[in-house]
């Protein structure tokens, strides 16, 4: 059964959620970027107050792929208590080879790690083989403008059930998100992800997301 993600910026939008919590609440700020990082100290006052309820997770920012930058980052946001650190994967020459030099950080941390790809960015090759590899637990697309455009405007049915598939494939966890609606749940919960992601679509009809 797909399960579902919904993100917070704030102590506060996080206190809304309480009455219907995610399977996993997801924090980051948008103002920062496609996964902007909220301070620490925000994401274990959040931790602190979901006090196990639902799993967490938070992003790391929109980092350039340089293996030292990133595997100081993850640590430095694992320190917080989140159950996910979310590291983005964005177009670059060096992304393969940072997914190499990264593996023994991933591997060495005690919080599990996901890849985030953005649908609007999407990065040369397939890569869910190199994120197993790498030690990663699972793999997350999104999209990285928020421009009014959806996920299923910028990749297909087809594409999205290769997407999974290749997710599954390599055991990996898989989500789905990018601007969601609620009428693309019937569509998306189709494909057999792992976790559809909310933000806009809480924002505006926090009570009406179901699944």
């Amino acid at each position: 059964m797909t399960k579902w993600l919904a993100s917070v910026q704030s102590v506060d939008e996080a206190r809304t959620v309480l009455p219907i919590l995610p399977d996993i609440l997801d924090m980051k700020n948008p103002s920062l970027g496609a996964l902007g990082a909220l301070p620490v100290a925000t994401v274990s006052e959040i931790v602190e107050l979901i006090n196990g309820q639902c799993q967490t997770s938070a992003t790391i920012g929109d980092l350039e792929m340089d293996a030292k930058i990133i595997a100081s980052a993850m640590i430095e946001m694992a320190a917080s208590g989140v159950d996910y650190v979310k590291m983005g994967l964005f177009p670059d020459e060096n992304l393969s080879q940072c997914l190499v030099d990264i593996a023994a950080s991933v591997k060495g941390l005690n919080t599990p790690v996901i890849a985030v790809i953005f649908a609007d960015q999407p990065v040369n090759g397939e890569i869910h083989a190199l994120l197993a590899q790498s030690g990663f637990k699972g793999v997350m697309i999104d999209t990285a403008m928020k421009d009014g455009k959806h996920l299923l405007d910028h990749m297909s049915q087809a594409e999205l059930v290769e997407f999974v598939t290749a997710a599954k494939k390599h055991n990996l966890l898989c989500g789905l998100a990018g601007a969601l609606r609620n009428e693309d749940i019937p569509v998306l919960a189709d494909l057999d992800a792992d976790y559809l992601g909310f933000r806009s679509a809480l924002c505006e009809q926090l009570s009406l997301i179901h699944i």
